[in-house]
């Protein structure tokens, strides 16, 4: 047979279409399950299938996160006011909020169109996040994922209105999408991860394993340094270099935070012995930091562990230059596997940002196409949803008793529990992604960076929910 006629009927890019069953997966009428589902999940999956659902089940759980916001936690906007007091201070922008990139201030500074009193902003400000949660919630639905959607909705649920009031949302929402279409188009993803880096720094690292030299791999690349040398030269121009680096000074200059895992320790001690070695106060950078023995070892720990997650995206980024193409689930875990060793390497570690977590979570779960990511995807979700869950309790629960002059044992050991299940989550996350990125067989001829290209999928096969 010739070349052409092997090749009739091959998708975009030269890659064979996907079969509808997975490779290695049986068909239920072969592995005896029966021709098809029971009646009463197919009446469970049409009901599923209606955005009526999914908007009220987004409805009632935020209603319940604005009860507890509203009866206990109003004291957890103190940021936003923060963020207000700068910007009405007319220093410009080469002395306001210079611990953020300017990117954050521009978002911040649009925001008070809507008003510069102090309850006009805090309404704006927890509106644009909601919008934000909104957003990502109607994205996850549009790709009918059923098991990322359920996440997100109870992720926010059990980590609470701290998401309203802190703007690591919006870089949150801008990784979230990324991976959520870090195949399907390639161009875009990029642009967000650099839009992320503009946002919060960090995600620059998130580019590693999307680069390569596969055609979609070197789309995500140029997008993502024509936005970010985009948004560095307008920053530049607008505020100076002094301006533009301050934030990464800013950060290289702070301690160690009381809620980071490298404090996990020491904070411990603290609390389960007289406590008088170590303080806890109000450092100059608007965070509370422990003080006193071990504390440098600590921080060079964090240095330690942040210096092995720099080397272990390196490596990813070689891996992907070496192998042609990867699916698309396979980038998203080892962007979470990123994202987890930045919040374990951090010594700076804050509530708020393990919503950088969620959203890749979620998209991992969105876009997981064999059983053994899928069971993956669902282990990193659950301990995810414990995560959050801890993480509402240390703040802002029990956060007085956590730094407080007579320390629970109790509040410090949820923290404690919090830190230690980020650290597991961080080992199993790159175990798993090294393992699929150094396998020798490519998953290419059946998964490869297409993620189910909608013109190439039957309307059938869309309106699927994936459970």
């Amino acid at each position: 047979m010739s070349e052409a006629a092997s090749t009739a009927g091959w998708g975009r890019h030269g890659i064979p279409p996907r079969p509808l069953i997975p490779p290695g997966e049986v068909p239920r009428q072969e592995a005896g399950h029966g021709a098809s589902p029971p009646a009463w999940w197919q009446h469970v999956r049409h009901h599923l299938g209606a955005a009526w659902v999914w908007i009220l089940a987004w409805v009632a759980s935020r209603a319940w996160v604005l009860h507890l916001y509203l009866e206990k936690y109003q004291f957890i906007n103190s940021d936003v006011n923060y963020y207000l007091w700068w910007l009405t201070r007319g220093n410009g922008i080469r002395n306001t909020l210079v611990e953020y990139p300017q990117p954050v201030v521009w978002f911040l500074e649009a925001l008070t169109w809507f008003g510069r009193e102090q309850s006009s902003y805090l309404l704006a400000f927890g509106l644009s996040m909601a919008a934000l949660d909104a957003g990502f919630t109607a994205m996850l639905w549009r790709r009918r994922a059923l098991q990322a959607l359920t996440f997100w909705i109870a992720f926010v649920l059990v980590f609470g209105s701290l998401i309203w009031f802190r703007y690591d949302m919006l870089p949150a929402f801008v990784v979230g999408a990324a991976a959520l279409v870090v195949a399907r188009h390639p161009a875009v993803s990029g642009a967000l991860v650099a839009l992320g880096a503009g946002l919060k720094l960090w995600p620059a690292m998130l580019i590693a394993p999307l680069a390569g030299r596969s055609r979609p791999a070197v789309r995500r690349t140029i997008a993502f340094l024509l936005t970010g040398a985009a948004l560095a030269l307008a920053a530049w121009w607008q505020g100076g270099w002094k301006r533009l680096t301050s934030p990464l000074t800013w950060q290289a200059d702070r301690g160690l935070q009381v809620e980071s895992v490298p404090a996990s320790w020491l904070m411990w001690q603290r609390a389960t012995s007289d406590g008088t070695q170590w303080r806890v106060e109000m450092s100059k950078y608007n965070a509370f930091e422990i003080f006193g023995p071990g504390i440098e070892r600590w921080m060079h720990v964090s240095d330690m562990v942040m210096l092995g997650a720099v080397l272990s995206a390196a490596g990813m980024a070689l891996v992907m230059v070496l192998r042609r193409q990867l699916p698309a689930d396979l980038l998203v875990l080892c962007m979470v596997s990123i994202v987890l060793s930045m919040l374990v390497a951090n010594k700076t570690l804050s509530p708020q940002y393990l919503l950088w977590l969620g959203t890749p979570v979620a998209a991992l779960l969105a876009l997981a196409h064999t059983p053994t990511m899928r069971r993956r995807a669902q282990a990193l979700a659950a301990t995810t949803l414990l995560a959050a869950l801890l993480t509402q309790q240390v703040y802002p629960a029990y956060y007085g008793h956590i730094i407080g002059a007579d320390p629970q044992v109790t509040a410090t050991g949820m923290m404690v529990t919090r830190n230690l299940l980020l650290v597991v989550m961080m080992v199993v996350s790159a175990i798993w992604a090294w393992a699929d990125l150094t396998d020798v067989p490519d998953r290419t001829a059946s998964l490869a960076e297409e993620d189910f290209a909608e013109d190439e999928v039957s309307s059938e096969m869309r309106s699927t929910w994936r459970d």
